[in-house]
């Protein structure tokens, strides 16, 4: 892969992964490029330029095989891409610039820290005006929190999570280890897939275990069952040469209580003689 590629991470990602993806995942289908120059000329936009490419050349979604599973990335509809006038329109600004919390700051609990700078919007006057728009929705994470990335605004090209259902926010990727305060998609994208390969390996990990431990239990049954069965063999024998030992001491008292007197030839004569 040629280091000089912009977008050869993404793909030696992908490539690196497929193993696993494939197992998961559906690759859909890549996106016609005339539809995103459609979608990009309705709205006046230009989609970034890592996701743009992630569309033309990888796919227009990493689906789930499982229905209840989350798909990685979402498929986009270019053609008939649902808006509204003043909500999840592409062509209106992003406007939000740093993290916002909704709510006082007494009611939020950083935990872990966040490092950077965050807007608390107490009485929710953010939230009533909206944050929707110039922004293309790009995974759902569960109980009403996904991704999205921003095609509009200061914040273009990067990519958000949406949490306000669970937590009361909305806030921009991050990784404050590496001191990384925004996720273009490839860095999201990569996160995403070293985290299901991550899970993935503990998986395996854990299913290889259970069975180690069922294979254990089940050799330990094993071997009592033998050891059962051994005593009762034993006991059998035992019971076996028991009875057998009395049938023959019956059968010898049988014949000693029917057993007759026997009077030699020369007795017998005297008592006839005699008589």
């Amino acid at each position: 892969m040629d280091n000089h590629n912009p977008h050869s991470k993404m793909l030696d990602s992908i490539k690196n992964s497929k193993w696993v993806l494939d197992e998961i995942y559906f690759f859909l289908p890549v996106e016609p490029e005339e539809n995103i120059v459609v979608f990009e000329n309705k709205f006046n936009i230009r989609i970034p330029e890592d996701y743009r490419f992630f569309l033309l050349n990888v796919a227009n979604g990493i689906v789930s095989k499982n229905k209840w599973g989350f798909n990685l990335v979402e498929k986009i509809d270019f053609v008939d891409f649902f808006y509204e006038d003043e909500e999840y329109n592409p062509s209106i600004p992003f406007e939000l610039t740093n993290k916002v919390v909704f709510g006082r700051d007494s009611d939020y609990e950083r935990v872990p820290s966040y490092p950077y700078e965050i807007t608390f919007d107490k009485n929710y006057d953010i939230f009533e005006k909206g944050y929707s728009n110039g922004q293309i929705h790009i995974a759902g994470y569960g109980c009403g929190t996904s991704a999205f990335i921003v095609v509009n605004g200061s914040e273009y090209s990067n990519v958000w999570v949406n949490d306000f259902s669970s937590n009361k926010e909305v806030y921009p990727e991050y990784d404050f280890k590496s001191n990384r305060p925004r996720f273009s998609f490839t860095d999201w994208l990569i996160e995403s897939v070293d985290r299901q390969v991550t899970i993935h390996g503990q998986n395996i990990e854990s299913e290889n275990r259970i069975k180690l431990e069922e294979k254990a239990k089940q050799d330990k049954l094993d071997v009592q069952k033998k050891e059962e069965l051994k005593r009762f063999d034993q006991v059998k024998r035992e019971k076996f040469a028991e009875q057998k030992s009395k049938e023959i001491e019956e059968v010898k008292q049988l014949t000693l209580n029917n057993k007759k007197p026997r009077r030699d030839l020369l007795t017998y004569l005297i008592d006839k003689l005699f008589r």
